[in-house]
């Protein structure tokens, strides 16, 4: 009889939607309105007639302006006729105006509502909107915003921009140095053709960006704060000429805080494993010596690049995008709480050093270079 009651109830899931009842929200680029300053919302929608797979979805994009994301979301149904799913999303793009007003009036809603995602990929756009990013044609993926992502996944082979979602983004600004750093996404274009490219980060302190790093300071930034995933490193030879690429395989960096006579410092320590990839050059390069000469210049030069951009963060923004408050409060706690009050003046004034080691584990398929013939 106990079976036959809560038979009904087993019927089925209580909340099921149909798909055709929904539209289903690939991405969302977020502007402001020129003419009343209000939020211009712009969403990427999959059109689900040939099924969710995104190799035969089309997409449809959709732009409504209001006075908050949540209001502008509802009202979209009165013109699609359909609730927006948002469990697809993939990624949302900031126009750098509103980055620089500051961004918890746009990700609170994305953060708190109970259908988003909190892994959606984040960008701040280096064009006047962020639209005009949405709005290009895709080259592998039907799907812009899916494209996106797997840019995302992908960047580990260049380093060129920090891979930041949602939730890292907001649990960024909530520790106790309250900077954060953000992709900047650009319009590539080439012989006519536009294509999206992903290239430095924006800085924020607090919820508000301040500043840019370009391609270049923000792998060096990542190697600082031992966000390195892979990558080049370009390498000169005696006279100063670009002549080898060595593939980063793997690297770690180390931070150790030091008080002495009450003074705090950092050491920046990185070791940084390599294969030796290219080779520019006929000339011969073989045995110990050549390699640990390789090898030297690759981590003087590393040293330099990491300090520069350390360097720039604290003169130029005072901002300790690193984390290293974060590592005195844990190695330091005593020292930290004499200057946790006033972290950004101290992050701006503090010694710190850096020591990069480069390791070349293997010249790849040829250990000699290409021999011109006399």
């Amino acid at each position: 009889m106990l079976c036959i009651i809560m038979l009904p109830c087993l019927g089925g899931c209580w909340n099921y939607t149909e798909v055709d009842d929904i539209s289903v929200v690939a991405g969302v680029a977020i502007d402001k309105d020129g003419a009343n300053e209000k939020i211009q919302l712009t969403t990427e929608m999959v059109d689900i007639k040939g099924g969710l797979d995104q190799n035969q979805a089309g997409f449809k994009m959709l732009s409504l302006t209001g006075s908050t994301i949540f209001d502008i979301v509802r009202n979209m149904i009165s013109i699609t006729g359909k609730k927006l799913f948002w469990s697809h999303a993939k990624a949302i793009i900031f126009s750098e105006k509103v980055a620089r007003e500051g961004l918890i009036r746009t990700v609170d809603w994305y953060s708190r509502d109970t259908e988003t995602r909190s892994d959606v990929f984040i960008f701040v756009s280096g064009e006047p909107t962020a639209r005009e990013i949405l709005n290009l044609n895709s080259t592998t993926e039907t799907i812009m915003s899916f494209e996106l992502a797997q840019m995302m996944r992908d960047e580990k082979f260049t380093s060129s921009a920090p891979t930041v979602e949602i939730w890292d983004f907001i649990d960024r600004l909530e520790t106790l140095g309250n900077h954060a750093v953000a992709p900047l996404i650009y319009i590539h274009e080439q012989n006519g053709q536009k294509n999206e490219r992903v290239n430095g980060c924006a800085i924020f302190t607090k919820d508000k960006m301040i500043g840019k790093l370009d391609g270049k300071e923000t792998k060096n930034m990542l190697f600082a704060k031992d966000d390195i995933k892979g990558g080049v490193l370009p390498v000169n030879d005696k006279k100063g000429v670009p002549t080898y690429s060595l593939e980063i395989l793997s690297s770690r960096t180390k931070v150790k805080p030091k008080v002495v006579d009450g003074k705090l410092s950092l050491q920046v320590t990185t070791v940084t494993h390599t294969g030796l990839d290219e080779v520019m050059t006929p000339e011969s390069f073989s045995g110990n010596e050549s390699i640990s000469a390789i090898e030297e210049r690759a981590g003087q030069a590393l040293e330099q690049e990491i300090l520069s951009v350390i360097r720039k963060m604290q003169q130029e923004y005072h901002a300790d995008i690193f984390g290293y408050g974060e590592i005195i409060h844990e190695h330091q706690p005593k020292m930290w709480v004499k200057v946790r009050d006033h972290w950004d003046d101290e992050f701006a004034k503090l010694d710190i050093t850096v020591d990069s080691k480069v390791i070349i584990e293997s010249s790849a398929k040829t250990s000699r270079s290409i021999k011109l013939g006399d």
